[in-house]
């Protein structure tokens, strides 16, 4: 378990693959591995790096469904939202909406810290917000 943080996010996509793809695409992320599973074609496990941090993906098993793990497809929402600084708030916005994000809420000035942000969905279903440095 070397160069592994004490928490990792492991996020479940309905389309693993497309949301890879996003996360490179859209988000600048840096795909590290992806194992296919032979017996079903699907996204068994990957993992990217997204700056500093390393993200978990994978489409959908029974095997996670029995311990209350669901895509937000299969939930009609997410219960995460996700903060990406970002060093050109304008330009990885532009960036994930031209990669497939859908803008949830523009780039807005945020009174409590004084930052600017904008919030997306990515196509796996999963909140994003994108913050300013």
């Amino acid at each position: 378990m070397a160069g592994r943080t004490t928490v990792s996010l492991y996020l479940i996509a309905a389309d693993a693959a497309k949301a890879l793809d996003f996360y490179v695409a859209g988000l600048g992320a840096t795909e590290v591995e992806r194992w296919i599973d032979p017996e079903n074609g699907k996204v068994g496990h990957a993992e990217i790096r997204l700056g500093d941090s390393t993200l978990y993906v994978a489409d959908g098993y029974a095997v996670m469904e029995s311990i209350g793990v669901r895509n937000p497809t299969a939930l009609g929402g997410t219960t995460v939202n996700f903060w990406l600084a970002v060093d050109d708030l304008e330009t990885a916005l532009q960036r994930a909406l031209e990669a497939g994000a859908v803008l949830r809420r523009p780039i807005e000035v945020n009174p409590n810290e004084g930052g600017r942000r904008a919030r997306i969905s990515d196509p796996a279903g999963h909140a994003w917000t994108l913050t300013g440095r």
